[in-house]
């Protein structure tokens, strides 16, 4: 039998399926916590959580911080400094210094955006930023995913986790192949279906927009190049991987890079699939 669980954190929605000869109930609670739990040590509208005391200036030695760090450092080299987790000052500049259902505005400007290697230090005693500020928002979600996942797998056989478009799964959808995922397109339909193992994240830039105090629109995704929402041909980018860390990170590499994304993630060999803003494809991998 398959159970499911939903609830919300981290602003978005959380689903779960679960196969099991009982409702697995405990499992569910447990996944629930992570998620709390990871947002209340990473969210930068928490005063107390370790991201914000990080960006404080306070010495902070933790080992979910340490680790967040340091995969993100490592997104940073991976993606040529498409991903880039020191565009809070660029954020906030566009409008979004605040929980997204609260943006009102902003004045986009280019803000100079920081290699994460030459802000972060690791101390005997911890992490400490040097200058700027730090956002993890573009990698906890799809790292607490396969956190949550890789835990419930060693109980259960067949676990299918979404959160808001970030998929992690492993086993099999009622003894098939995987598990049947629809991608919707950003002009309506479908845009791909399939069965997948392992994961898949979706970012676009149509869903986190907002109207500015100079009569534009912006949204959530900051080029480093320039400090400013990227100007990209994609409206959306799907990407699958044997991760959701992954996944994530290069959905939105690959989005606000456009077509030299695209042309890195090539030679990563990963599988994306890149939409315009009327549903045109752009795709590398197999689909």
């Amino acid at each position: 039998m398959q159970f499911s669980e939903h609830f919300r954190a981290m602003n978005t929605d959380i689903d779960i399926v679960i196969g099991s000869p009982e409702a697995p109930i405990a499992a569910f609670v447990e996944t629930r916590l992570l998620f709390e739990r990871q947002e209340g040590r990473f969210s930068r509208f928490r005063e107390e959580s370790l991201l914000s005391r990080l960006n404080r200036g306070e010495t902070t030695d933790d080992p979910w911080l340490g680790t967040a760090l340091e995969l993100a450092i490592e997104a940073h080299g991976q993606t040529g400094g498409l991903f880039n987790p020191m565009v809070l000052p660029a954020l906030a500049r566009a409008g979004y210094d605040r929980s997204f259902d609260l943006v009102a505005g902003g004045a986009p400007a280019g803000v100079e955006v920081p290699s994460p290697s030459g802000c972060l230090e690791r101390l005997t005693g911890g992490w400490r930023l040097m200058a700027g500020s730090v956002d993890l928002g573009g990698i906890v979600k799809g790292w607490t995913a396969d956190l949550a996942v890789e835990h419930l797998e060693t109980h259960f056989p067949d676990v299918f986790l979404n959160a808001g478009g970030d998929i992690r799964c492993a086993g099999a959808e009622e003894r098939k192949p995987g598990w049947k995922v629809e991608v919707d397109a950003p002009a309506g339909g479908i845009a791909w279906a399939g069965s997948v193992q392992g994961a898949i994240a979706t970012s676009s830039t149509l869903k986190r927009r907002w109207r500015t105090d100079t009569g534009g629109t912006a949204h959530h995704l900051i080029d480093p190049r320039t400090g400013l929402p990227a100007l990209t041909p994609f409206a959306q980018v799907t990407v699958r991987a044997e991760s959701c860390t992954w996944a994530e990170v290069w959905a939105k590499a690959v989005l606000i890079g456009g077509d030299e994304g695209l042309a890195l993630a090539d030679r990563y060999g990963l599988a994306v699939l890149a939409l315009g803003p009327g549903g045109e494809r752009t795709s590398i991998g197999e689909w």
